[in-house]
């Protein structure tokens, strides 16, 4: 008679083993939430280190297409006063070379510019997606521990709602990363 009494525990007999079970489910989730968040937090800097080295060297480009445009014109200008534009011809010719390339280097370096501030910008959002999956599973893991601790269901319910709001905040934000 024993035997059968104990093979069929109640529910509240297993409850304590149902909330350490979520509380390590919700940690372990928790835990790759915080990865994730950390490793595009990282992926944000560097997207914006590399964004803004682009434009620096787009600056840099500017001056030295400024440079030869005003070579140019000065150039042509001392040209038209001596009266030997012919003279001069190739020479203009040559700074006007010099500023097509700069001007066509210009646009690669802002497309690359542009295109790792995209990507810091996707990396930011997936940072604080995962930080806001992060919150509600820490709150999951609080609500879920207190139960633990004073046998006060409703904080195991709540903690359940929770967390189970942190994990599908995981999982969608984790499936659309991964696109």
């Amino acid at each position: 008679m024993e035997k059968s009494q104990q093979g069929s525990k109640s529910w509240k007999d297993n409850i304590g083993t149902f909330i350490a079970i979520t509380t390590v489910v919700l940690a372990v989730c928790a835990t790759l939430a915080a990865f994730k968040a950390a490793g595009y937090g990282n992926k944000m800097v560097l997207m914006q280190s590399q964004a803004s080295d682009q434009w620096a060297y787009y600056q840099a480009k500017s001056i030295k297409e400024t440079t030869y445009q005003v070579q140019r014109d000065a150039m042509a200008l001392a040209a038209q006063e001596a009266g030997k534009a012919e003279q001069y011809k190739s020479k203009v010719d040559e700074y006007d070379k010099e500023v097509a390339r700069y001007k066509q280097e210009k646009k690669e370096i802002t497309d690359e510019a542009k295109r790792l501030e995209k990507d810091r910008d996707m990396a930011q959002r997936f940072n604080g997606k995962f930080g806001q999956a992060l919150i509600f599973l820490q709150i999951g893991i609080l609500l879920s521990s207190l139960a633990s601790i004073n046998k006060v269901y409703l904080y195991w319910y709540m903690g359940l709602f929770a967390g189970g709001v942190g994990i599908v905040m995981f999982l969608y934000t984790f499936a659309s990363s991964i696109v």
